[in-house]
């Protein structure tokens, strides 16, 4: 890993068009254009489908995309692919060694949930969106992320975590999790913006990462493509 990298997290949203639209088509490009404008080196996407997904790629020549849909590559051949989001991660080329996709436990909830574990020199970046119905789902789902979590703390390796957790700094259940991840010297970056125009009760977009990070910059933007806007925070290894 480089000694300073830009991360970020945005949820895309799904329009949940039947078809791509010409809008579907600039909206990539804006996304592809921020993307390179900032420099980012590894992003986490909530709700992008693999066809948005097929726009991006030849906008993004120096960065590869890992992570399947939530119901798998068979998914792109559903007669609604729309509903195969993905929690992609991009990430500039040669960062990223190794990735998975996995299944979170979502029985209850509104669809199947994913982490996307993208592995590289002596990190591992996560990138999740949790559901957006049920809280105790929602814990289930927390309590699968926390054993990954604690497992990749054990090998010695940093992490960063991103995500639409559909929970704000309120829930008690996700303030748990904050406590439990702090205990693994990972910490939740502190930015408190609201990050989705329909919930006012605070963001529910995070990021965490180990303590050997120092954070050098938090940024945001309104690409006016989604309900949410990007979070980018600037890290430096210690």
């Amino acid at each position: 890993m480089k000694d300073v990298i830009t991360i970020a997290t945005f949820n895309f949203q799904n329009n949940y068009h039947h078809q791509l639209t010409l809008k579907d088509e600039s909206d990539c490009f804006t996304f592809a254009k921020f993307i390179m404008e900032n420099d980012i080196d590894i992003l986490g996407t909530q709700e992008m489908t693999l066809p948005k997904l097929d726009l991006c790629k030849p906008l993004l020549k120096d960065y590869v995309i890992y992570g399947d849909g939530r119901f798998g590559k068979a998914g792109r051949f559903f007669p609604v692919s729309l509903s195969n989001e993905t929690n992609a991660i991009i990430s500039k080329k040669g960062l990223i060694k190794s990735a998975e996709t996995i299944k979170l436990p979502w029985l209850g909830g509104a669809f199947p949930r994913i982490i996307t574990k993208a592995s590289g020199q002596n990190f591992v970046f996560l990138n999740t969106h949790l559901d957006n119905t049920n809280y105790k789902v929602k814990a289930k789902q927390l309590d699968v992320i926390y054993n990954i979590i604690e497992k990749i703390v054990q090998n010695n390796q940093n992490v960063i975590l991103t995500g639409d957790f559909n929970m704000t700094l309120k829930n008690k259940n996700f303030k748990d999790f904050i406590l439990k991840l702090e205990k693994l010297n990972i910490q939740r970056v502190n930015f408190n913006e609201l990050t989705c125009e329909k919930i006012k009760k605070g963001p529910i977009d995070h990021i965490f990462i180990s303590n050997t990070f120092e954070i050098l910059k938090i940024e945001t933007c309104n690409l006016n493509i989604s309900d949410h806007i990007p979070i980018m925070v600037k890290l430096k290894t210690r």
